[in-house]
């Protein structure tokens, strides 16, 4: 069975927001674009909005689709909907993060963040 999730790609000028998960959670301390797990009867970009407030205390509007990537990591099917997102309010708060930084993706070294984001890094690149 595979595990869904939703990720945030926030830019701001020529940075993008990426987090940092919690020591006590799976892949701790890796970096990774804000988001976490579909629930049950959740649109995707419900999902997105809900866990960047949750997590971040920010509110985002109108999520647009990037892309969606299938990852194995061991013997689960991690599923992950990226979506393109503008802040509307708030300020970011490490609520359920470690912490969080804006980088350049032309100048970050991505072998920090978990791989799945690692190619979307690589993604995004392309597109600049």
């Amino acid at each position: 069975m595979a595990l869904v999730a939703c990720a945030a790609i926030i830019r701001r000028s020529n940075r993008l927001l990426i987090t940092q998960r919690k020591p006590d959670q799976t892949y701790a301390l890796k970096w990774e674009f804000p988001g976490g797990r579909l629930e049950k009867g959740e649109s995707k970009e419900a999902c997105v909005k809900r866990e960047i407030r949750e997590e971040l205390g920010i509110q985002i509007i109108s999520p647009a689709f990037y892309c969606t990537l299938r990852y194995r990591m061991g013997k689960s099917l991690l599923v992950i909907h990226y979506f393109l997102c503008k802040v509307t309010s708030g300020r970011i708060k490490k609520l359920e993060v470690e912490d969080f930084k804006w980088i350049d993706p032309k100048q970050f070294d991505d072998r920090a963040l978990l791989q799945p984001d690692r190619m979307v890094l690589r993604m995004l690149l392309i597109d600049l």
